[in-house]
Protein backbone atom coordinates (compact mmCIF):
# COMPACT_ATOMS: atom_id res chain seq x y z
CA UNK A 1 0.00 0.00 0.00
CA UNK A 2 2.78 2.04 0.57
CA UNK A 3 4.25 2.14 -2.54
CA UNK A 4 1.37 2.84 -4.35
CA UNK A 5 1.06 5.70 -2.45
CA UNK A 6 4.47 6.12 -3.36
CA UNK A 7 3.91 6.23 -6.82
CA UNK A 8 0.32 8.29 -6.54
CA UNK A 9 3.01 11.11 -5.21
CA UNK A 10 4.91 10.88 -7.74
CA UNK A 11 2.17 11.41 -10.37
CA UNK A 12 1.01 14.17 -8.52
CA UNK A 13 4.47 15.94 -8.24
CA UNK A 14 5.06 15.36 -12.04
CA UNK A 15 1.42 16.95 -12.69
CA UNK A 16 2.11 19.86 -10.39
CA UNK A 17 5.26 20.31 -12.19
CA UNK A 18 3.41 20.54 -15.27
CA UNK A 19 0.97 22.82 -14.05
CA UNK A 20 4.02 25.24 -12.95
CA UNK A 21 5.61 25.31 -16.10
CA UNK A 22 2.24 25.88 -17.90
CA UNK A 23 1.45 28.68 -15.54
CA UNK A 24 5.14 30.48 -15.48
CA UNK A 25 4.90 29.99 -19.70
CA UNK A 26 1.61 31.87 -19.84
CA UNK A 27 2.76 34.48 -17.41
CA UNK A 28 6.48 34.90 -19.74
CA UNK A 29 4.59 34.67 -22.40
CA UNK A 30 6.35 38.24 -23.42
CA UNK A 31 9.68 37.04 -22.88
CA UNK A 32 9.76 33.86 -24.86
CA UNK A 33 11.33 34.50 -28.31
CA UNK A 34 12.82 32.70 -30.84
CA UNK A 35 15.45 30.77 -29.05
CA UNK A 36 13.97 28.17 -26.86
CA UNK A 37 15.20 28.78 -23.25
CA UNK A 38 15.43 25.32 -21.17
CA UNK A 39 15.42 27.85 -17.63
CA UNK A 40 12.37 29.90 -19.01
CA UNK A 41 10.26 28.40 -16.28
CA UNK A 42 12.88 29.07 -13.75
CA UNK A 43 13.12 32.38 -14.48
CA UNK A 44 9.57 32.96 -14.05
CA UNK A 45 9.17 31.26 -10.42
CA UNK A 46 7.91 34.89 -9.32
CA UNK A 47 5.94 35.93 -12.22
CA UNK A 48 2.79 34.56 -10.07
CA UNK A 49 3.75 34.59 -6.68
CA UNK A 50 3.23 33.17 -4.32
CA UNK A 51 0.69 30.05 -6.72
CA UNK A 52 4.04 29.54 -8.75
CA UNK A 53 6.42 29.20 -5.77
CA UNK A 54 3.78 26.92 -4.12
CA UNK A 55 3.70 24.23 -7.06
CA UNK A 56 6.86 24.19 -7.71
CA UNK A 57 7.82 23.42 -3.88
CA UNK A 58 4.38 21.14 -3.76
CA UNK A 59 6.03 19.12 -6.81
CA UNK A 60 9.04 19.11 -5.00
CA UNK A 61 7.52 17.63 -1.59
CA UNK A 62 5.86 15.16 -4.10
CA UNK A 63 8.55 13.96 -5.28
CA UNK A 64 10.55 13.62 -2.67
CA UNK A 65 7.93 12.28 -0.25
CA UNK A 66 6.77 9.90 -3.26
CA UNK A 67 10.24 8.37 -3.75
CA UNK A 68 10.53 7.90 0.01
CA UNK A 69 7.68 5.84 0.06
CA UNK A 70 8.63 3.67 -3.03
CA UNK A 71 11.97 2.71 -1.80
CA UNK A 72 11.02 2.03 1.64
CA UNK A 73 8.26 -0.30 0.91
CA UNK A 74 5.64 -2.41 3.24
CA UNK A 75 7.98 -4.58 4.28
CA UNK A 76 10.57 -4.41 6.80
CA UNK A 77 9.58 -0.57 7.61
CA UNK A 78 8.88 -0.97 11.03
CA UNK A 79 12.58 -2.98 11.90
CA UNK A 80 14.47 0.21 10.14
CA UNK A 81 12.77 2.93 11.47
CA UNK A 82 12.79 1.72 15.51
CA UNK A 83 14.81 4.96 16.76
CA UNK A 84 15.39 8.63 15.65
CA UNK A 85 11.76 9.40 15.35
CA UNK A 86 12.37 12.82 16.84
CA UNK A 87 15.28 13.36 14.53
CA UNK A 88 13.05 12.33 11.44
CA UNK A 89 10.51 15.07 12.14
CA UNK A 90 13.30 17.44 12.85
CA UNK A 91 14.66 16.67 9.29
CA UNK A 92 11.42 17.23 7.55
CA UNK A 93 11.41 20.09 9.54
CA UNK A 94 14.11 21.72 8.63
CA UNK A 95 13.36 21.04 4.84
CA UNK A 96 10.15 22.61 5.27
CA UNK A 97 12.23 25.85 6.78
CA UNK A 98 14.43 25.76 3.58
CA UNK A 99 11.15 25.43 1.41
CA UNK A 100 9.14 28.12 3.17
CA UNK A 101 12.25 30.60 3.25
CA UNK A 102 12.41 29.24 -0.74
CA UNK A 103 9.14 30.63 -1.00
CA UNK A 104 10.24 34.37 1.18
CA UNK A 105 13.29 34.66 -1.08
CA UNK A 106 11.29 34.62 -4.51
CA UNK A 107 8.75 36.65 -3.16
CA UNK A 108 11.30 39.19 -1.84
CA UNK A 109 13.45 38.93 -4.98
CA UNK A 110 10.81 39.84 -7.27
CA UNK A 111 9.28 42.62 -5.12
CA UNK A 112 5.75 41.10 -4.68
CA UNK A 113 3.07 41.68 -1.80
CA UNK A 114 5.34 42.55 1.24
CA UNK A 115 2.19 41.09 3.50
CA UNK A 116 3.19 37.58 1.84
CA UNK A 117 6.64 37.45 1.66
CA UNK A 118 6.26 38.78 5.82
CA UNK A 119 3.78 35.39 6.50
CA UNK A 120 6.09 33.17 4.42
CA UNK A 121 8.85 34.86 6.96
CA UNK A 122 7.00 34.55 10.18
CA UNK A 123 6.34 30.89 9.40
CA UNK A 124 9.78 30.43 8.97
CA UNK A 125 10.15 32.09 12.35
CA UNK A 126 7.86 29.44 13.82
CA UNK A 127 9.93 26.42 11.95
CA UNK A 128 12.71 27.86 13.41
CA UNK A 129 11.70 28.10 16.93
CA UNK A 130 10.04 24.45 16.96
CA UNK A 131 13.34 23.00 15.02
CA UNK A 132 15.20 23.82 18.25
CA UNK A 133 13.32 22.55 20.75
CA UNK A 134 12.90 19.21 18.07
CA UNK A 135 16.99 19.47 17.67
CA UNK A 136 17.17 19.13 21.73
CA UNK A 137 15.02 16.65 21.94
CA UNK A 138 16.41 14.61 19.45
CA UNK A 139 19.25 15.11 21.43
CA UNK A 140 18.10 13.55 24.56
CA UNK A 141 16.31 10.93 22.24
CA UNK A 142 16.94 7.08 23.00
CA UNK A 143 17.83 4.60 20.98
CA UNK A 144 19.00 7.52 18.57
CA UNK A 145 18.58 8.22 14.67
CA UNK A 146 22.45 9.57 14.43
CA UNK A 147 22.01 9.70 10.35
CA UNK A 148 18.64 12.15 11.01
CA UNK A 149 20.43 13.86 13.48
CA UNK A 150 23.22 14.62 11.56
CA UNK A 151 21.63 15.66 8.33
CA UNK A 152 18.57 17.40 10.45
CA UNK A 153 21.16 19.34 12.76
CA UNK A 154 22.81 19.94 9.74
CA UNK A 155 20.02 21.47 7.02
CA UNK A 156 18.20 22.83 10.71
CA UNK A 157 21.67 25.26 11.20
CA UNK A 158 22.02 25.54 7.47
CA UNK A 159 18.29 27.09 7.34
CA UNK A 160 18.84 29.38 10.63
CA UNK A 161 22.16 30.83 9.08
CA UNK A 162 20.40 31.48 5.90
CA UNK A 163 17.39 33.23 7.67
CA UNK A 164 19.98 35.55 10.13
CA UNK A 165 21.99 36.21 7.07
CA UNK A 166 18.76 37.30 4.86
CA UNK A 167 17.19 39.33 7.92
CA UNK A 168 20.82 41.19 8.23
CA UNK A 169 21.07 41.98 4.73
CA UNK A 170 17.76 43.27 4.68
CA UNK A 171 17.72 45.43 7.13
CA UNK A 172 20.92 46.95 5.85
Amino acid sequence: MKRIFGALLLLTGASLLYVYTTRALFHGRESIGSVFNVMLPLNLIGADYPTGALMLAGAFWSFILGLWCVITGDEGASANLRGGRIARIMLVNALLLLSTLGVAYIGARDHKDSLLVAVFGLVALAQAAVGLLLLILSLFERPKGIASLIFGAAIYLGGVGIAVLAFIKGSA
